[in-house]
């Protein structure tokens, strides 16, 4: 049984990690997780008796800490929990160290290229854009692209992302795709009774930030006559890792206010955020940057009319079964308006999830990656022996 740890130090993409679990345990691999603690009001997804180790025990999960200072502190303490970590996998010689996101890209290609001394090393390329695009500095964008060296084989969710990283120089040989699985509800959506009956309800769900095009929503429906703003009911919610007040300020400014526009703003627990997705009839993503979204795979399954930007997952998802949504250009806020005013009372006729694999194939694809890395290793006089 092979056995590896996975790393996912922010736990940015829980659902995703609990499921990839699953998939890899099915298929004879033993997995383990580095992730930070639990935040006040977060529900677990990865079981407990798989958690390692939990990154910054002082700064985030139940303890967690806000302001510059800390964000600092944060950072110094990634580095002692990078060096923790290597402890942990030279003590419990796992055969395969397996890196989901990267939270400062510089300390962690140190560590993957000490970790990779002794056995191989895999890093999943979420998004091939740092941070899907955001303001970040030259040294985080460098640091970013420094991964796709260090570690001995990159794992992305598409094709296009494939292509795109074999545009900037990585060779075609060491990158891998595994596709996306779809996330499940932990509960079943209830009716809303506020929902307005004689409107169309648009769904923008999920962490808020620069990437997502929030403000080109907002374009799209102030460029809506009035006739066709009194049909919908758009509904904007999730936790802002943004400064949303210029956006607020733009829909006000636009005329746009409930019920044609409502925000949501604030982290929704499990009740809140399955009753809100349950009640949609249609879910908008006018991202300007995207290889596999997360939310996409959880609201894929109610099989709703989708409008997403030309990217990534979501070409897949829509431009592979003709009924199934609308695609746009990404930032066009004229086209995305176009696209809000003809799907008012659409359906699809694809059928939900049938172009996403379950996570027992996913796990088996990237259990027989992890099998091929460690014999290659072993024939090398690199790795040691598998259990």
């Amino acid at each position: 049984m092979i056995r590896v740890l996975l790393v996912d130090p922010s736990l940015y993409t829980a659902p995703y990690d609990a499921a990839l679990s699953a998939g890899l345990a099915a298929n004879g691999v033993a997995p383990r997780w580095a992730v930070r603690d639990l935040r006040p009001g977060e529900e677990g997804d990865i079981p407990e008796a798989e958690v390692a180790m939990h990154f910054y025990r002082l700064t985030d999960g139940r303890r967690r800490r806000s302001g510059k200072a800390w964000k600092l502190v944060k950072g110094v303490e990634h580095a002692i929990d990078l060096r923790r970590m290597e402890r942990l996998i030279a003590r419990e010689a796992y055969d395969v160290v397996h890196f989901q996101w990267a939270a400062l890209p510089r300390l962690d290609v140190a560590a993957i290229r000490r970790i990779a001394r002794g056995r191989p090393v895999v890093f999943t390329v979420h998004d091939t854009t740092p941070l899907n695009g955001a303001d970040v500095s030259q040294a985080q964008v460098q640091g970013y692209d420094m991964l796709f060296t260090a570690a001995q084989r990159l794992i992305v969710h598409t094709q296009g992302a494939r292509d795109a990283l074999i545009a900037r120089g990585v060779d075609a040989a060491r990158i891998a795709v595994v596709a996306h699985g779809p996330i499940a509800l932990r509960l079943a959506p209830r009716p809303d009774p506020d929902k307005p009956a004689d409107r169309w309800r648009v769904v923008l769900f999920g962490r808020l930030q620069a990437y997502k095009g929030v403000d080109v929503l907002v374009e799209a429906l102030g460029l809506l006559p009035a006739e066709t703003r009194a049909r919908l009911n758009v509904v904007v919610a999730g936790d802002p890792l943004m400064n949303m007040a210029p956006i607020l300020a733009r829909a006000e400014a636009l005329g746009l206010h409930a019920p044609t526009l409502t925000f949501r703003l604030g982290r929704l627990d499990d009740r809140a955020m399955s009753d809100l997705l349950g009640s949609a009839d249609a879910f908008v993503f006018p991202y300007r940057a995207i290889e596999a979204s997360g939310v996409l795979f959880l609201v894929a399954g109610f099989r709703k009319w989708m409008i997403a930007s030309r990217l990534g997952a979501f070409v897949d998802a829509i431009g592979s079964a003709e009924g199934s949504g609308a695609l746009v250009e990404p930032g066009d806020a004229a086209a995305l308006a176009a696209a809000l005013a003809d799907g008012i009372g659409r359906a699809p006729c694809a059928t939900g999830m049938d172009w996403a694999p379950e996570w027992s194939t996913i796990g088996r694809q990237t259990a027989d990656l992890y099998q091929q890395l460690v014999a290659s290793h072993c024939r090398q006089g690199i790795a040691h022996d598998v259990r």
